[in-house]
């Protein structure tokens, strides 16, 4: 009786560990964006997506925010206008048809509303433009590369703490993370390349935390910090977990959440 009990027990223990593990892996956010050195973790509301039609979304304030174009809304509309890169696109949710430069062209996507935020394309906004665009159809991420995305609002932050001495930029590459909201914790899960083992201060995400009402969150380099830890999972795999502060929604919130992946002195 206590031998089919305790195997009873061991099943039902396999089945909620299965469950839980099943549960962390759903809650895990895919990261589809790298905009120069920096993965775009999360945009408020919702971090950037793919959808049906495999076109990679941002809301419309990222445009603005993180690659350095203006944006203008308008509401009664529902059409957004976007300078960037000497180019002007004018989209419209739910429509296919846009405007560039003042030529109609057509998407083979729409861009959507979603938590009364625009979320359009970003390949609509680069095409044709000298900013570098690389999609990796493995990974399922949008590379950007441009000299002005690192003197836009939210990248130039990090410029400005980013003392480090980097002895390799793309040495992890961030393929996705979980935010507990309530507990203030966040975990990036990353691969690191075949032969590199990492020492633990050498070990450089470092990400930025930027808040709706402008201020910012990003450790300084000018000493070692102990505000976070890393787990190697197996080999070429590991998770980086940082405390963050989640700020009450009516007064400030987080607004983006960005992270490099380097390999520094």
């Amino acid at each position: 009786m206590k031998i089919r009990l305790l195997v009873c027990l061991m099943i039902v223990l396999s089945f909620a560990t299965a469950h839980s593990n099943s549960t962390s892996a759903q809650a895990r956010t895919p990261i589809h964006l790298k905009v120069n050195e920096h993965y775009v973790l999360y945009t408020y509301p919702a971090s950037p997506f793919v959808d049906k039609k495999g076109r990679l979304l941002i809301p419309l304030q990222v445009a603005e925010d993180i690659l350095g174009g203006k944006v203008t809304y308008n509401a009664a509309s529902k059409t957004a206008s976007v300078d960037l890169l000497d180019r002007n696109v004018t989209a419209t949710i739910g429509s296919p048809e846009i405007s560039v430069n003042g030529e109609p062209m057509t998407m083979d996507t729409v861009p959507i509303m979603l938590s009364n935020a625009m979320f359009l394309p970003v390949s609509i906004l680069l095409k044709d433009t000298d900013a570098k665009m690389e999609w990796d159809p493995r990974r399922g991420l949008l590379k950007l590369r441009h000299d002005s995305f690192t003197e836009s609002p939210v990248l130039m932050k990090f410029k400005g703490q980013d003392l480090a001495q980097v002895i390799d930029a793309n040495a992890f590459d961030l393929t996705s993370f979980d935010w507990d909201r309530k507990k203030g914790i966040l975990d990036i899960y990353a691969t690191y390349k075949s032969g590199l083992s990492p020492v633990f201060k050498q070990i450089d995400f470092n990400p930025m935390i930027v808040y709706s009402k402008g201020t910012y969150s990003v450790n300084p380099y000018s000493k070692f910090n102990m505000n976070y830890k890393v787990n190697l999972t197996s080999q070429g795999n590991l998770i980086y977990t940082r405390n963050i502060d989640t700020i009450d929604a009516n007064q400030d919130y987080i607004k983006y959440i960005t992270s490099v992946g380097r390999l520094i002195k």
